[in-house]
């Protein structure tokens, strides 16, 4: 019995080992990841998208896709499209209340200066 917990330490001993070594890989690599790499590359949109922001900048909160259509004249689905590219994106917050999605701007991208 005393070989067999001996054996089991030994093997649990060098899992220990392995998870450390793959820890410290995980760690530099997100340091990696977090470093920058250069300048910040500017998004370009299309002449669509950018007058789905501009009306989405018109609000003072979250709107959905038939108010912004509103302010467009496009149709709701037109909208609806170009928000949930924004929200792909990174640009835009999707926020679902029951059936209907509310989408606002995030601010650190389209601050005003």
């Amino acid at each position: 019995m005393g070989s067999a917990y001996h054996t089991v330490k030994l093997m649990f001993e060098r899992i220990q080992r392995k998870l450390d070594i793959i820890d410290v890989r995980i760690s530099t690599l997100s340091q990696e990841v977090k470093a920058p790499r250069g300048p910040v590359q500017p998004v370009y949109l299309s002449v669509g998208i950018q007058t789905t922001v501009n009306a989405l900048k018109t609000f003072r909160g979250p709107a959905t896709a038939e108010q912004i259509s509103a302010v467009t004249g496009r149709a709701r689905a037109v909208e609806s499209m170009h928000l949930n590219e924004l929200f792909r994106m990174g640009l835009a917050r999707k926020e679902k209340r029951s059936r209907t999605a509310f989408f606002s701007l995030k601010e650190e991208f389209f601050d005003e200066r």
